[in-house]
Formats: structure tokens, C-alpha cells, sequence
């Protein structure tokens, strides 16, 4: 595995500046790691550049899942859940510890807004879409559950609601669940690693102005390394902007006024899964205003979410969205309604996480649900190419598209070889991408299998594939190394370790939040402990004083504060 430490940042800095890059990517979310990777596969050289760390934003705030949106079905948006089911189905078949398939109900009640014979459709023709010529099939065919039986295999979701009426039937259907932060994190990984030292990325870097030539074309940026404090320069062929909730923010820098992105907030909040009981995913419709939204079963936790609602005017803050009690209120109302058995409270929210994606403006959208998310690609008058709207399981093909866009509009020449130019010729296996079988086959031949238990095995595969078989192979070296740094759970110093050495993070707040999902699947209550025992391990390796230590920690848990703020209020 390369090194990729936020120990060797001024070599990275010195290889940023030290050239000219075929192109320069503002914005290190999934779009931006995407195109960086579309770059790599064809021997582009790219620079990427992001404000704060990786995934920062929507790329490590969504709902955890790559699935083809069903619901869009109804909006008649055939095209995106086409584009989306045969994506997600790539992903399930090239990064399978990643991303993993998840069944999900979609119940039809006497008097809901979801008629039998449209659910019964709907979950037919979701399987027409995404198998129809496709390489990559679904998981396994959808099917239609009597209610009989929908008792029997989820025995806690109502049977019958006063408003609802009684169930009829569910469709039963395939998705797949994800770490969204880490498949960005591991497709910058990889870009770089295809790159060979011929390309850069470089977090909490801000873009602050664009450099430009005789003719006011953009040719480079200067961006500010947030630890130093010091101005760099990077220049390239074409610059291009895939900078999510923020592209507005960055073309102000080119001196474009108008406004391209409606930002609509996503919250989600995180229960134990035994609380509610499901034991697969649902999609249920809010009992408020009717909006739809998932519960959905993640482990030992079930996820509750995602709001849609108008960023604007609530605040100009991209940076920080957070869960506000009228949000959780709005989620809890609807989910205990259709889990009656479950009365969940504040008292059972282990954690919470909210996002903002990065919807296209349109005119004729009544509701922040309404708006699509297709793409968009556009360059600006002084040559700076921007994407915007898109949803993270398509974020490959969206990728392709802006790469095939600067081809075709000559900001970069030709492809060097014809099989570059071809459609999904990026559709290939990730590196780290392993199966459990393929995981235990390896871990067996290497004498791996005994030397942790299996709760950290599971999580070592799920979250890491083939790296995992690095850290289990540093913890038989040092048994120590594979202690638990907190009771329950199945973190430990090799593992962060691993991460500092291979995943430049240099904040605790990165680790915590980015490199694991320990923010939200850890008790919020139960943080203090964690962040101590990690920002000693981090302190230890990166050779901070108690000052910057403790200056982490304070950092971390604010942000967690802020996560949890109405539930003592």
C-alpha cells in the first residue's frame, strides 16, 4: 500500500507546485475523487484540491447508500434510475466489502399515498431498469410480500394505522448500504496510485483566486494551506470545479454572479437497531407532509433519515449543517407511528449527522423533493469548467461525462489511446475491493484468523478489504496493537495506525469523522473516551505537544456537541 501520511505534506505541497498538471480539480468530494480517477486510468496528470479534508461535505453526510431511487420512478426520471441501478450495480461487483447489498420493503397500506398496483410495479420495473443489457445484474430479483408474511420476517412494523389502514402487501427489493466518505477516500487512494507520482491531492488547501493567462483564461489557482498559512500556486491546462454545495462560492472567485445550486439539507439521526427491530430497510413516507425517507438497517444501528428541506434562508454556513430538534422530531413522529413498539425519545439517539447536497436550481420545483438530480456541466467565460446537481451512486458516470466534456471542448486533446474514449471504460475493479470469502480465504493461508475476534474481523473487512489483511498482519506482530480502544466496539491502535501512514489525516476530527464512522455509530456520550485514546495514538505519531492534543480533542467534541445540542436543551 503507498504511503499517503499528512506527515510528508510539504513533499506533496512542493510536487503541486513544481509543474504544470493536465488538470486541476477544486473540490474533494466524490465528484472531484471521481474525476481524479477518470484522469488516472488514462494517464492525465491532476491536481486536486480540497478546502477542508476529504469527504468533508455531502460526500460523508448522505443517507450511507448507492441505490438507483426508487421513488424517482414516480417523477418519471426513467433515465436516472436507469444510470443509477447499473452503477450501484458496478460498485456492488468491484468494491463488494464497501458496498453491500441491503433489502428494503416498500409497504402498501388501504389508504396510503402508495397504491398496490403502483408498488407492485414499481419494484418490477426497478429490476427492469437496472438488468435490462446490463453487465452488472441486481443483487437478486424484487418480489411482493403478503402481509402475512411481511409480519413474520419484520414482526415490529405496524400491521395497521388508524390513518393508514391495514397493510396490504410490501415489494421487497435491493439496494446496497455504504461508507460514503471511504469510497471517496479509497478512489483518490487509487487515483493516486494509477498516478504513480505524477499527480497530487491536497487537503485544506483553499482555492482563493484563480490565475489567469493574456487572453482571462484560467490557468492555475492560488490556494491557501491552512496549516502554514502560506499561499501556493498550481497551475494546469483547465481548471475545473466539482465543488458540490460550494460551487457558487467558488465562481464568485471568477466573477459569476448567478447562482447555480439550490442546497437542501439532509438530516439523519442513529438509533441502537434493537430499539426499532427492523431487520432490513424501509422506505416510509412522513406522516407530516407525506415526503419519503429511509429506515435502514446498518449493523448494530438503524439510520433514520433523510429530511429534505430548503437550505436558504436558514443559513449561509454551508460548512456546519447540523440536526435541529424539529428535524428529529419530524424523522421520530412518522417512525414511531410505524413501529409503534419502538416510542423512541432523545434518550436512544446515539448519534446524529446532517448534509446539504448540491441540487441544480430549478424554476418550476414545488418542493425541495421535486428537484432532480440529474448533472450539469458548464464553463464559465473565463474557461473554468463547473459540474453541479448529481447523486453520489452515479458519481462515476458523472465523472465520465465531465472528462469526455473537456475532450470534446477541447480544454484537454484527444485521448492517447481509443479504448480511453470508451464508455464505461472505468468500470473497473477497485484494488482494495474483496469479498469475505476472498477475505477469510487469505487471512486463513496467513495464519491471520485467530488473532482477533470476530466483531473487529467483520469491521477490518467491511471497512478496509485487502487492507485490512495489513492491520491484522501489524497486530500479529504486536497483539497489543488489536486491543479494543473502546469497550464494545472494534477500533484499535493498528487500525489508526494504518490510517495516519496511508490516509492523510492530519486532524482528529478526520479520523473520527471521515476515516471512520466512529462519530455517529459511537455514543455521543462515550466520545470523550474515544477522541483521548485516539489523539494519543495521533500525538504519538505526528509528534504533538499536549497543547495540540488537547487543542484536537476540544475540536472533535465541540463537533459532536453540535451534533446532539437539542437533546440537553
Amino acid at each position: 500500500m503507498r504511503e499517503w501520511s499528512a506527515n510528508n505534506r510539504s513533499r506533496d505541497i512542493e510536487l503541486a507546485t513544481s509543474k504544470e498538471f493536465e488538470v486541476i480539480i477544486i473540490g474533494g468530494g466524490i465528484t472531484g475523487a471521481g474525476l481524479a480517477r477518470e484522469c488516472a486510468l488514462r494517464g492525465i496528470s491532476f491536481c486536486l484540491l480540497e478546502k477542508a479534508d476529504y469527504a468533508f461535505g455531502t460526500s460523508s453526510r448522505s443517507s450511507k447508500l448507492f441505490h438507483g431511487g426508487i421513488r424517482y420512478l414516480a417523477s418519471r426520471e426513467f433515465g436516472l434510475v436507469r444510470e443509477s441501478t447499473t452503477e450501484r450495480n458496478w460498485l456492488r461487483a468491484h468494491l463488494p466489502n464497501l458496498v453491500r447489498p441491503l433489502g428494503f420493503l416498500y409497504c402498501s397500506y388501504d389508504r396510503g399515498k402508495d397504491r398496490p398496483r403502483m408498488v407492485k410495479m414499481g419494484v418490477k420495473f426497478y429490476d427492469i431498469l437496472s438488468d435490462w443489457f446490463s453487465k452488472f445484474k441486481n443483487y437478486r430479483k424484487s418480489r411482493v410480500f403478503k402481509a402475512d408474511f411481511v409480519e413474520e420476517i419484520e414482526p415490529t412494523v405496524t400491521l395497521e394505522e388508524p390513518e393508514l389502514g391495514k397493510l396490504r402487501f410490501a415489494g421487497f427489493y435491493y439496494d446496497t448500504n455504504c461508507d460514503d466518505a471511504r469510497v471517496t477516500l479509497e478512489t483518490i487512494k487509487e487515483s493516486l496510485d494509477y498516478a504513480n507520482g505524477n499527480s497530487a491531492a491536497l487537503n485544506y488547501a483553499k482555492v482563493e483566486e484563480f490565475i489567469r493567462d493574456d487572453a482571462g483564461k484560467a490557468r492555475g489557482v492560488v490556494a491557501r494551506d491552512e496549516f502554514s498559512g502560506n499561499n501556493i500556486e498550481v497551475r494546469g491546462k483547465v481548471v475545473v470545479s466539482a465543488s458540490g454545495v460550494w460551487t457558487d462560492e467558488v465562481l464568485q472567485k471568477a466573477n459569476i454572479d448567478s447562482s447555480k445550486i439550490y442546497p437542501s439539507k439532509g438530516v439523519h439521526i442513529v438509533v441502537p437497531n434493537e430499539r426499532i427491530g427492523n431487520r432490513n430497510a424501509f422506505g416510509i413516507r412522513s406522516f407530516d407532509d407525506g415526503r419519503f425517507f429511509f429506515v435502514l438497517k446498518r449493523e448494530k444501528v438503524s439510520i433514520i433519515g433523510t429530511t429534505d428541506t430548503a437550505y436558504y434562508p436558514e443559513s449561509t454556513n454551508l460548512d456546519e449543517p447540523w440536526c435541529k430538534k424539529e428535524d428529529c422530531d419530524y424523522l421520530l413522529r412518522s417512525v414511531n407511528r410505524m413501529f409503534p413498539h419502538a416510542m423512541l425519545t432523545y434518550d436512544d439517539i446515539i448519534g446524529t449527522f446532517a448534509g446539504i447536497r448540491p441540487l441544480i436550481k430549478q424554476e418550476d420545483a414545488k418542493h425541495e423533493s421535486d428537484v432532480s438530480r440529474t448533472h450539469e456541466i458548464f464553463t464559465t467565460a473565463d474557461g473554468i469548467v463547473a459540474i453541479g446537481g448529481g447523486k453520489s451512486t452515479t458519481y462515476r458516470r458523472m465523472a465520465e461525462d465531465l472528462l469526455f466534456y473537456l475532450v470534446q471542448n477541447n480544454h484537454l486533446p484527444a485521448f492517447q489511446r481509443s479504448e480511453y474514449g470508451k464508455k464505461d471504460f472505468s468500470k473497473q475493479p477497485f484494488k482494495v475491493g474483496l469479498t469475505r470469502k476472498e477475505f477469510d480465504q487469505i487471512i486463513e493461508e496467513k495464519g491471520l484468523k485467530d488473532i482477533s475476534w470476530p466483531d473487529q474481523l467483520e469491521y477490518l473487512h467491511r471497512q478496509f478489504g485487502r487492507q485490512g489483511i495489513e492491520i491484522l498482519e501489524q497486530i500479529k506482530k504486536d497483539p497489543e496493537q488489536g486491543r479494543s480502544l473502546l469497550e464494545g466496539y472494534p477500533h484499535c491502535e493498528a487500525e489508526m495506525r494504518f490510517i495516519l501512514e496511508h490516509e492523510n489525516a492530519p486532524k482528529l476530527i478526520d479520523v473520527l469523522c471521515r476515516r471512520t464512522e466512529a462519530q455517529w455509530m459511537i455514543w455521543h456520550h462515550k466520545q470523550p473516551e474515544l477522541a483521548a485514546e485516539v489523539s494519543h495514538i495521533m500525538a504519538s505519531y505526528y509528534r504533538w505537544d499536549e497543547k495540540r492534543r488537547e487543542a484536537e480533542v476540544e475540536e472533535y467534541l465541540n463537533y459532536v456537541a453540535n451534533t446532539v445540542h437539542f437533546i440537553n436543551n
